[in-house]
């Protein structure tokens, strides 16, 4: 475990790590603080004929929250990856980021294959998981604690709340009726091709993807 006040000189797989980081979270962070003229209202916020504004609102809180981390998570990345070095708390950071993110993908894994896809194409499952087989030792352990129990958590939550009220019944069908509803048709093929899912199933098994 590092010290307070040592340096680690980054490795070049660490490096690598911090420059995945560092290109998208802080593309992404950068993109979401400044895309407010760019942000359309989503088909579910419209109420009454028009977009809600208290709809929109929250929206936008959430979203600016989201890029606020992303661009954080992104700046000590490029830090480290320009610096050559990181200190103990640059790397908590990196791995407290990650760990309040992933709680978020468990806690709302989706049904079937969707959910396997998505989440394999969630850049913080791999990073995270590097992070801990690789570097888990040059921070103290309580913040590793800390991370795996902020996991445990979401998975947690996606048992015992996102199983048995969320999506009820827990299926694919469930989510879809859900996402046509508020999305439209043409939002649901998109899922459809994830999830591996065709529209002639829906007609013989009603509920049975």
């Amino acid at each position: 475990m590092l010290t307070a006040t040592e340096f680690y000189a980054v490795t070049p797989g660490l490096h690598l790590i911090l420059w995945v980081e560092a290109i998208i979270y802080l593309g992404i962070g950068t993109f979401e603080l400044f895309d407010d003229f760019l942000a359309k209202p989503r088909p579910w916020m419209y109420t009454q004929g028009r977009p809600n504004s208290y709809l929109m609102l929250q929206h936008k809180v959430g979203h600016k929250m989201h890029a606020g981390l992303c661009f954080i998570l992104g700046m000590i990345a490029l830090n480290g990856a320009l610096e050559g070095v990181v200190t103990r708390f640059e790397l908590e950071l990196v791995f407290l980021s990650f760990a309040v993110i992933l709680p978020v993908l468990w806690s709302t894994l989706l049904p079937g294959r969707l959910g396997v896809v998505v989440l394999m194409l969630k850049p913080e499952f791999w990073l995270q998981g590097l992070m801990l087989l690789f570097f888990s030792d040059l921070i103290r352990p309580q913040i590793v604690a800390v991370c795996i129990a902020l996991n445990l958590w979401g998975v947690l939550v996606y048992a015992m709340h996102t199983r048995r009220a969320l999506i009820t019944p827990y299926k694919y069908a469930t989510l879809r009726q859900d996402i046509i509803s508020t999305e439209g048709e043409d939002t649901a093929q998109k899922f459809d091709k994830l999830a591996g899912f065709k529209a002639a199933d829906q007609s013989i098994h009603p509920l049975g993807n």
